[in-house]
């Protein structure tokens, strides 16, 4: 499924549980990525940028550890830079009551290649975010093939 351009509204968080919110907020964020690459208009980086905690962190599959404000430079330095789809599935949710874990397949899709990552999210419950849910950290790892 290529994910397209969706419509940046605030869910209604009350008639949804954790496990099917937090998957929809991984969903959400990674459409953004997906539209903000592709060079979509109208896209804010704030629409990344204020659903990360400022402690946000992120491991990538190489190894490397990016603050907060390294990935948000980097994302929107990113802006319509590259043909890509980018899918989220398979789904694991850890409810810690105020917070979450979600573990989660990545496919990227370039005309060149296609990659698969398992991502692992903590975020926290906070109403005041595009999807309901601040993000803390990110551990992504190369899938085996």
């Amino acid at each position: 499924m290529h994910c397209s351009r969706i419509s940046w509204q605030r869910e209604t968080r009350q008639t949804l549980t954790i496990e099917r919110s937090a998957p929809g907020e991984v969903i959400r964020l990674h459409r953004f990525f997906d539209d903000w690459y592709n060079g979509f208009p109208g896209l804010s980086i704030a629409q990344f940028a204020d659903a990360m905690d400022p402690r946000f962190t992120i491991v990538t599959p190489e190894g490397n550890v990016l603050g907060h404000s390294s990935i948000v430079a980097a994302v929107e330095n990113g802006f319509g830079k590259g043909d890509i789809s980018i899918t989220v599935e398979n789904f694991h949710v850890e409810d810690l009551g105020t917070a979450v874990v979600c573990r989660y397949d990545e496919i990227h899709q370039t005309p060149q290649e296609v990659t698969r990552r398992i991502s692992t999210a903590v975020m926290v419950i906070d109403q005041d975010t595009p999807g309901g849910y601040r993000w803390v950290t990110v551990h992504e790892t190369w899938a085996a093939s």
